[in-house]
């Protein structure tokens, strides 16, 4: 009997530590990043927390989150709120982008450290769009993201192209830049602070006084 309890427990307790293990695989925190582009340079911050993911896009000239969304990849749903007129709206995945020809890809052998993160090179060519995008990806615990691109389905070349690599399930692009054939620069995204902590549940919610909009 005795022995019989001794392994229920061991049990428990190896269940325990695999359990955390695989939760502790997993990125919580924030991710600012700012995207350039040839007329302007707007600045993003992700909070990650489990399935939630929120959004803050900050206005270049305004320097204040201008916009919201908030995404439960479970759930595959998400809101956007506006913070001037105190509305959230229901927001439905949009049709996939086109994308003319096919990608390539190929995985580089550079690699940079960014954030303080081990990034491999890997580069994108689609020669009918006449866009090459090297991306900088960090591995290890970002399975958020690919399934935050599934949803929100953005129609930038970067979210794009990113979905066209294969086995990055848990890859993050620290940097990533977009040229023509000849080399020549259009646009950047690149990651500027990362900082691992514990997100509020609160900030994934609907703020109080906040009113739903109906078309």
């Amino acid at each position: 009997m005795r022995k019989s309890i001794l392994k229920i427990t061991a049990l428990v307790i190896l269940i325990t530590v695999i359990s955390f293990g695989a939760f502790s695989q997993n990125f919580e925190g924030s991710i600012e990043f700012k995207k350039e582009t040839m007329a302007d340079t707007t600045t993003y911050i992700y909070f990650v927390k489990g399935n939630n993911v929120k959004i803050d896009e900050i206005g270049s000239r305004s320097h204040r989150v201008e916009g919201t969304f908030l995404i439960d990849l479970e759930a595959k749903t998400m809101k956007s709120l506006n913070h001037d007129r105190k509305l959230y709206m229901e927001q439905t995945t949009p049709s996939t982008p086109p994308m003319k020809g096919t990608c390539t890809v190929k995985k580089g052998t550079a690699t940079k450290t960014l954030q303080g993160y081990k990034c491999t090179e890997y580069l994108v060519t689609n020669t009918e769009e006449e866009t090459i995008i090297t991306y900088y990806l960090a591995d290890g615990k970002f399975s958020f993201f690919q399934k935050l691109l599934h949803i929100l389905n953005r129609r930038e070349k970067p979210s794009i192209y990113f979905l066209q690599i294969q086995d990055v399930n848990n890859m993050f692009p620290m940097m990533s830049f977009s040229t023509d054939l000849k080399g020549k620069e259009n646009g950047r995204l690149e990651v500027t602070k990362i900082t691992s902590k514990i997100v509020d549940p609160s900030m994934f919610e609907i703020p109080k006084g906040y009113v739903k909009f109906e078309k």
